[in-house]
């Protein structure tokens, strides 16, 4: 009886234990894949280029590095050959910034391809002190002379975009910069507002920038793709880059993404392609992780973006 009942034990451990060993093996087997990224391709088509334009999108980095000074991630960027590099924001960590790792990484990048960069919401908080949400713009608003959609008085601490203007890096917020790629013409512009302050601090630029000349190729960098896909599906903008959910954290084989801060449960924009009227987006699903919770089915990407 006495070894029947210790088999019995020792079954019941084993129907116990065994769930918890598969969910810590598939934490640790992720964290180990966690440390490489993978390389997703888009391919797109407009009647505005004539010729084949790439482009490097980086999203979500949180000063990850791969190898030593990110040499891993250089390395296959340069092997990319890209005309042109978009950086959508949220390279660095706003609790424990190192602006060095972005400013070294972006020295590099810039002998690479001209650098375009839109902030994320970790950005405004080193910049400005918080996110651009509507309760902090609004109190901002009520002690400084402030233009809604120029947002430099209420910068910070200026460091970072400083250092960045130096190397050449074009920094976008509520702006757009004319570029010449392979003799084609290219608008490219950059927001960073939330849902909330969208309309009120960034909605009369992007109206204006969908309304520019339409033999540009009109680009927008949005650091979050929900006001992008909420507020201006329909406007004439050529492609929308974007980051913001690490593809929903944890990914489900077959349904997507489990959570993001600004969707919830299941967002619908976790990473990919999506189109709706006139608008094209690509959310990646970036290359870092600020969360104390691993990426789990969900290898961080650089996303390539080949039009024509």
């Amino acid at each position: 009886m006495r070894k029947t009942d210790q088999s019995k034990k020792r079954r019941g451990l084993f129907w116990l234990l065994w769930p918890l060993m598969i969910i810590a093996c598939t934490l640790i087997l992720n964290v180990i894949i966690n440390r490489s990224f993978e390389v997703t391709y888009y391919r797109l088509f407009s009647e505005k280029l004539s010729s084949d334009i790439r482009i490097a999108l980086l999203t979500d980095l949180h000063q990850t590095v791969y190898g030593e000074k990110n040499s891993e991630l250089l390395d296959e960027i340069r092997g990319q050959s890209p005309d042109l590099i978009l950086i959508a924001g949220d390279s660095i960590n706003r609790r424990s910034p190192d602006l060095d790792y972005i400013i070294d990484l972006c020295r590099e990048l810039t002998d690479i391809a001209p650098v375009y960069y839109g902030l994320g919401n970790h950005e405004n908080e080193v910049i400005y002190g918080d996110d651009l949400n509507i309760e902090m713009l609004e109190k901002r608003a009520d002690e400084l002379p402030l233009d809604k959609e120029d947002l430099s008085p209420l910068i910070e601490d200026d460091r970072l975009l400083t250092e960045l203007g130096k190397m050449g890096v074009h920094v976008l917020q509520n702006q757009a910069e004319e570029v010449d790629i392979n003799g084609d013409r290219l608008l490219i512009g950059g927001i960073s507002t939330n849902e909330s302050s969208f309309w009120p601090y960034s909605g009369n630029f992007v109206t204006g920038f969908a309304e520019a000349d339409d033999s540009f190729f009109k680009l927008l960098i949005s650091h979050r793709p929900e006001p992008v896909m909420r507020y201006i599906p329909d406007y004439d903008i050529d492609l929308v880059v974007s980051g913001h959910n690490h593809g929903g954290q944890v990914r489900i084989p077959g349904i997507g993404g489990l959570f993001s801060p600004d969707e919830g449960f299941f967002p619908e924009y976790d990473g990919g392609y999506y189109r709706t009227h006139k608008l094209r987006m690509i959310v990646s699903r970036g290359l870092g992780n600020h969360s104390l919770f691993p990426r789990v089915f969900n290898r961080p990407e650089l996303v390539i973006i080949d039009i024509n």
